[in-house]
């Protein structure tokens, strides 16, 4: 695809724009350069070491203001709500 003239290019690839914080994004739907690069048929693993994630499992305190507080009862109804709203933005963006 690389090789053909622009207008064809353009007609060829898939654009998409989002928008993400307000800030707009596209998306174009063309092969990368750099993935033609070849990797080994076969990649040794087992010599690599696990890093704990210093985040994991950790709580930590938020002080909400009182208009936004106002709105939950608990924290599991608060971090139940902004588990959805995650879940939804990333359907969004990817």
């Amino acid at each position: 695809m690389q090789d053909l003239p622009e207008e064809k290019r353009k007609k060829n690839m898939k654009e998409e724009i989002k928008y993400f914080n307000g800030n707009k994004i596209t998306i174009i739907d063309e092969p990368c350069d750099y993935l033609d690069d070849e990797l080994p048929e076969e990649i040794d693993f087992s010599k690599l070491k696990r890093v704990e994630n210093p985040f994991m499992n950790r709580q930590y305190s938020v002080v909400l203001d009182q208009d936004i507080a106002k709105h939950f009862r608990s924290a599991k109804q608060l971090n139940q709500f902004l588990r959805l709203q995650l879940k939804a933005l990333w359907k969004i963006v990817l």
